[in-house]
């Protein structure tokens, strides 16, 4: 019997979410370096640092990860369709604007009218005009800028919209995709000197694609009917994560190091373990990964109500402790059910209006 090879990977979109709400946890932060806040910050006494010290201490790689996800993804479910003249461009790009530009564009509403109501203490960076325009074309982060601007995590966003250009017309010419791909790993470690956002984008979306390449030239032979095998392929696997985390534990990296490790084995080694265990239809993999659908809500929006509930408290002149279980999981909670509205009542709807106008 033929293997089939799914289109969605469950488990890839439960790390989507994984690393969406890793991030929102590495800026819980922000709200102590703040007149609303009674505490300083103190890392390891952040609201259950025990269970989350990773996000809290290192969740901004997660970002890193997101980009090398989506590059396994985008060579998965785009890569043969381009090649294959089955999407143009303008439908490709309709498809990636639908789904990222209408939240963008909101966000960075929300974010200006706060600003301009210059109500509280918040310190919001690069708002002029310029910067502004910048944001508008998603072009805030490839080099023309002073640094972050309005909606900040928005960043990663602007980059993640070159890598699909460039990704699209890389694409036409499959034949050379491999060499195509290397070729952009080697000059997003150069740009990483001059424009690290853009060379930490570059360099994690196409090691990503990377991944993909690999996994499709191996999936015929290691993804088979023998569930013995397919064990064993797994316990590989997962001993090489473990044994990943026990070396980065025992030995002192350089941060540069750690990151060649992180971005060029140990992410791409998560994707494939990933894949081969979604060959075993866990019942609950469906469900738990729904909270990929919102990873892109909860990313985009946690800034903004950061920014909103630290200019109305320091308007009212009201401090919290942000140290309190309560007012951590209230905050996570109201973000999640946030994201989930955002994503079912504005984003979809939105994304299916702007496809069925412009689609061709």
């Amino acid at each position: 019997m033929k293997n089939q090879y799914p289109e969605r990977f469950y488990i890839l979109d439960f790390f989507r979410g994984f690393a969406a709400l890793a991030v929102v946890l590495f800026h819980y932060r922000v709200f102590y370096g703040t007149d609303v806040s009674v505490n300083q910050i103190v890392v390891n006494q952040q609201p259950l640092y025990n269970i989350f010290f990773l996000a809290y201490d290192h969740g901004w790689i997660a970002v890193q990860f997101f980009f090398t996800l989506s590059g396994f993804i985008f060579y998965n479910f785009y890569l043969n369709k381009i090649s294959n003249n089955q999407i143009n461009f303008k439908n490709f790009f309709i498809l990636r604007f639908s789904r990222l530009y209408p939240l963008h564009l909101l966000t960075l509403i929300l974010i200006t009218l706060i600003a301009f109501a210059n109500i509280g203490n918040y310190s919001f960076q690069n708002i002029d005009n310029f910067h502004f325009l910048l944001n508008i074309f998603l072009i805030q982060s490839w080099g023309f800028e002073n640094g972050p601007s309005y909606n900040a995590p928005s960043w990663s966003i602007s980059i993640e919209i070159l890598m699909y250009s460039i990704f699209f017309f890389i694409s036409l010419r499959k034949k050379f995709i491999f060499f195509s791909t290397i070729f952009l790993i080697a000059i997003s470690s150069v740009i990483f000197f001059k424009y690290k956002s853009l060379g930490y984008g570059g360099f994690c979306f196409y090691v990503g694609g990377m991944t993909y390449l690999v996994y499709d030239k191996i999936k015929n032979k290691l993804i088979t009917e023998n569930k013995k095998s397919n064990v064993n392929y797994i316990l590989f696997f997962v001993l090489q994560i473990f044994l990943t985390i026990f070396v980065i534990k025992k030995f002192n990296f350089s941060s540069i190091e750690l990151k060649i490790i992180l971005l060029l084995y140990f992410f791409p080694l998560i994707i494939l373990t990933s894949i081969f265990l979604q060959q075993y239809k866990i019942l609950f993999l469906d469900k738990i990964s729904k909270i990929g659908d919102i990873s892109y809500s909860i990313y985009m929006i946690h800034f903004v109500i950061q920014a909103y509930l630290i200019s109305i408290l320091s308007y009212l002149n009201i401090v919290v402790n942000f140290n309190s279980l309560l007012i951590f999981c209230n905050y996570l909670l109201f973000l999640i059910i946030l994201s989930y509205c955002s994503n079912r009542y504005f984003e979809k709807p939105i994304q299916k209006y702007i496809r069925k106008r412009l689609f061709s």
